[in-house]
């Protein structure tokens, strides 16, 4: 007996012909471009923490103190919600920025974007409407189409998600919103923070659709000019869904984030999260619970923020004196967070593969959109660059930005 051939010369494997094509997203895809490249290549492309500020975790201490004092507990399963020591520290990190939580508000899960493909899987149904502002974080705006939402982009401004143009989408369309999607401060791609005035019509017209608010935060404890602002939590805790994670602060590695929500949602949110992973890593944790137990976290955040406000300083310097009277190009200057949002006069895409030639990359704009918007401006990430490398990159920038107006 023969078995005739799985795939016909030319033809689709039936693996190919059952599955189905999934949302992901192109500023993952700049590692591997970079990684390719090979070369001396300097990166505003990943919004990745310093080397830096790794380095301040001491990890090796906090190895030896996690496996002294809890032993084959910290590399064994874990608890789904997360555990409880962990659920009490965010919780009360929580209540010091006015969120009314308690360590049974909380699920820990792994990093902020599982967070927020929980939220899809929870408050979303094939067909829903979620609205977020444009440009906004694009692996979000994946989690969400793969579950069946469609997406309402909205403009935003410096001032973040322009309410009264999202009220105004709705109503055109006689629709309502099942869940708006926003990260209040230092906005991924943009760095735009979300004014008090909008935080407060946000919630407005998310109580008038009878829709959910997630309030996606990982930037917050990043300020580096200014004070900081009311959290969405804070305003309105019934109707807000609270994300944060430890990545940015501390180690992205282990992803390590949360969602604070009521108990109802938390229990949905674990029953999800059982399918996926059934618990965030169990060493992950207890290294965050160790760093919180032997060192001053505070303190740390405060290295963090002396740090990243002299990266962000360096980068505006660079741009200023390679861009300075370039009528063609801006960018913006946020008041905390990891990225600038440059807007240039050339196709970002094209102006993208000129920069790879030169040995720089960022991520260009469309990829932060569902409509091929934004295809002048690019996402600028000055985060873990050293100064000198970030001003060596500026100018790779301005020689590749020279070559494609060249050819215009």
């Amino acid at each position: 007996m023969s078995a005739e051939p799985a795939i016909a010369s030319g033809g689709v494997s039936p693996l190919e012909a059952a599955g189905r094509d999934q949302h992901g997203s192109f500023v993952d895809e700049t590692i591997g471009i970079i990684a390719r490249r090979g070369g001396d290549i300097v990166s505003f492309a990943a919004g990745s923490p310093a080397a830096e500020a790794l380095a301040l975790a001491r990890v090796d201490e906090l190895l030896t103190d996690v496996l002294a004092r809890d032993g084959m507990r910290a590399l064994n399963y874990g608890v789904t919600e997360g555990e409880q020591e962990l659920r009490e520290i965010i919780a009360s990190g929580a209540r010091a920025r006015g969120i009314d939580a308690t360590a049974d508000d909380v699920i820990v899960t792994a990093g902020a974007l599982q967070a927020i493909d929980l939220s899809a899987r929870v408050f979303t149904r094939p067909g829903d409407l979620v609205v977020t502002g444009s440009p906004t974080f694009a692996n979000a705006l994946s989690a969400f189409r793969n579950h069946g939402a469609r997406i309402l982009e909205v403009p935003q401004d410096e001032d973040g998600i322009d309410v009264s143009a999202a009220a105004r989408a709705l109503r055109q369309r006689g629709e309502r919103a099942a869940l708006f999607f926003v990260v209040p401060n230092f906005d991924n791609p943009t760095g735009a923070t979300l004014s008090d005035e909008r935080r407060d019509a946000l919630l407005a017209l998310a109580a008038s659709q009878d829709a959910v608010v997630i309030e996606d935060d990982p930037y917050a404890a990043l300020r580096y000019r200014g004070a900081d602002l009311v959290p969405l939590a804070a305003r309105m805790r019934d109707r807000v869904v609270h994300f944060g994670s430890f990545s940015k602060t501390f180690l992205p590695g282990i992803r390590v984030g949360w969602a604070i929500a009521d108990p109802v949602t938390v229990r949905r949110m674990a029953a999800a999260k059982q399918t996926i992973d059934s618990s965030t890593s169990t060493l992950g944790q207890h290294l965050v619970i160790a760093f919180h137990r032997t060192r001053d976290f505070d303190a740390h955040l405060v290295a963090l923020r002396r740090l990243y406000a002299e990266k962000q300083a360096a980068a505006r310097a660079a741009l200023g004196r390679e861009f300075g009277g370039v009528r063609g190009v801006s960018w913006n200057d946020p008041d905390g967070g990891f990225y600038f949002w440059v807007r240039t006069d050339v196709d970002a895409r094209e102006l993208l593969e000129a920069a790879l030639d030169e040995g720089v990359a960022f991520v260009p704009g469309d990829a932060f959109t569902t409509t091929g918007g934004c295809r002048d401006a690019l996402r600028f990430s000055y985060c873990a660059p050293t100064p000198d490398r970030i001003a060596e990159g500026v100018r790779r920038f301005r020689r590749a930005y020279d070559r494609v107006r060249a050819r215009q």
